[in-house]
């Protein structure tokens, strides 16, 4: 695969939609392969998996994953972090680039996740933040074109509140160029700053 053009995935926002299709290319080449095929393409790689919001099937994801293609995971707690003590953000991404070779981030505060890229010369993978979900967005794209083979024409319905996970697939239809309804409870609507840069896009 290619190097992507950006250093971090924080949004489906600066991915092209050729990286968007190659990234799923090959998820579906992976997961072709068996869970017991095991590739070196991290190997000597550390990720750090920074949570300070739990998640089973998240955290299960990123560790197989990482040992999968040959590395090696530490998993960091909110608790385990020098900033529950006042150490700043910026202070935090300098030490753990230090050590790893990646971030994957879980936490609560979008503008946290892009203060920690702003500063870490690693790359940030957005495990959730409050506002964006690019990567189960991304594993919903894979699933749609798994069935479908392709994107194009494609009409897709999304019933509930308007929360990260939302955010994150309206600008992956806008990437992709698939048709997305969206039906939201009053007051639960999908952020209007996203709509217009997904609308600006598509």
């Amino acid at each position: 695969m290619a190097f992507l053009s950006t250093k971090d995935l924080l949004d489906l926002d600066n991915l092209k939609k050729e990286e968007i299709e190659e990234i799923i290319d090959l998820a579906i080449k992976l997961k072709a392969e068996g869970k017991n095929h095991l590739r070196a393409d991290l190997a000597g790689k550390s990720v750090g998996l920074v949570f300070n919001k739990p998640s089973t099937r998240t955290r299960v994801s990123f560790e197989v994953g990482t040992y999968q293609l040959g590395g090696s995971s530490l998993y960091l707690q909110a608790t385990d972090l020098q900033m529950k003590r006042g150490e700043t953000i910026g202070d935090t991404a300098k030490v753990l680039s230090s050590y790893l070779d990646a971030i994957v981030l879980r936490t609560h505060s979008h503008s946290d996740a892009e203060e920690l890229a702003k500063h870490a010369t690693i790359s940030v993978i957005n495990a959730l933040t409050d506002m964006f979900h690019p990567c189960q967005a991304l594993a919903d794209l894979m699933t749609v074109y798994e069935r479908k083979k392709s994107f194009e024409g494609l009409k897709i319905a999304y019933f509930g509140d308007g929360n990260n996970v939302c955010h994150s697939l309206i600008m992956a239809a806008a990437k992709v160029g698939l048709n997305l309804d969206i039906a939201s409870p009053a007051d639960f609507e999908p952020d209007k700053e996203v709509l217009d840069k997904a609308k600006s896009i598509s």
